[in-house]
């Protein structure tokens, strides 16, 4: 047997399983934020063991378990792909829960080598399937970050209020390093502030908050590609369906090209300005601030979309005035 956590037997025992039948437990690799591992029954049954892991200083203040307990029963209930948590663990300074485990492939491991048809076909059922998610109403009437059950609204107060000041944040921040950036700061306040209300007024749902094409499994079943799983939700959101458009977008772990038409089908409609190009420039703001930074993403696994961001920087001035024309 592998060498697993000495609480691992309580998990399977509580999901009413013996505890000497476990036969290995495989680690996945370590990801940025926590420990994901296989665990493999004697049986040959699998499941996904969890275990809660936090890099930043600020420590859990999300309240993961809480939260993720909490919103994958939400999202199963409402029909959307997403692994069962059959049990939970926490004592104070380790948390974590054991998951049903669901058969797939990453997508963005897949869509460069699927022929065309495949390709579109998996798209297509992802958008669907995040289409399921905007559908779905968050805990709390207000935007903001789901911490356990509830939404804990943004300091900064509304949707369209936290967008101006994070996208201006990152913007002034960026002038001050003194790295030669040149846009007109004074424009942007101007057309993000115009802004604010239109924002207001878009629908708020659940949010992902993190959909890239690796966190969501897709399967071939009888020569089509469906949706298995969309996974990680503990930066889940309440607010705009764009800003997950928007992300989905714009995140790559390697370049596969931007989200293709087959998703929106699947989804049933595209982003539209001014809110696209508002998602965008606050992102790669937000980017490029991390990438110079050099402190939260040390591995660099988004290279990619800093590489992106800092090429984007030459064309904000393009994407105000974009801004401006579309409001």
């Amino acid at each position: 047997m592998s060498q697993h956590p000495a609480y691992l037997p309580t998990l399977v025992s509580e999901a009413g399983i013996s505890r000497n039948s476990i036969r290995c437990v495989k680690p996945f690799g370590d990801g940025v934020t926590n420990r994901t591992s296989l665990v493999v029954l004697q049986d040959d049954t699998r499941f996904i063991l969890r275990e809660y892991e936090w890099p930043y200083a600020s420590g859990d203040n999300l309240r993961r378990l809480e939260k993720e307990l909490y919103l994958h029963d939400l999202l199963l209930k409402n029909n959307v792909p997403v692994p069962a948590i059959v049990a939970k663990y926490e004592d104070g300074s380790t948390s974590a829960v054991l998951m049903e485990y669901k058969p797939g492939q990453l997508l963005g491991n897949v869509v460069d080598i699927l022929p065309e048809t495949q390709r579109a076909g998996a798209w297509r059922a992802v958008g669907a399937a995040l289409r399921k998610v905007h559908s779905i109403q968050p805990p709390d009437s207000c935007a903001g970050v789901i911490v356990g059950e509830g939404v804990q609204p943004f300091e900064e107060g509304s949707w369209g209020d936290f967008h101006y000041h994070q996208a201006i944040r990152y913007a002034i921040n960026l002038l001050k390093r003194d790295m030669g950036f040149s846009y007109d700061l004074a424009s942007m306040k101007r057309v993000l502030r115009q802004a604010i209300p239109v924002l207001n007024e878009r629908p708020l749902v659940l949010l992902h908050n993190d959909p890239h094409p690796w966190n969501v499994l897709v399967r071939e079943v009888a020569g089509h590609w469906t949706c298995s799983a969309w996974l990680d939700w503990e930066y889940a959101w309440a607010g705009d369906p764009a800003w997950d458009l928007a992300r989905l977008d714009l995140f790559r772990l390697k370049p596969i090209g931007p989200t293709p038409a087959a998703f929106f089908e699947g989804y049933g409609k595209t982003p539209k300005d001014p809110e696209r190009t508002i998602y965008e420039l606050s992102i790669y703001l937000w980017m490029a601030n991390q990438y110079l930074d050099g402190e939260v993403d040390e591995e660099r696994v988004l290279m990619p979309t800093y590489e992106a961001a800092m090429q984007y920087l030459g064309r904000i001035d393009g994407a105000v005035e974009r801004i401006d024309r579309a409001l």
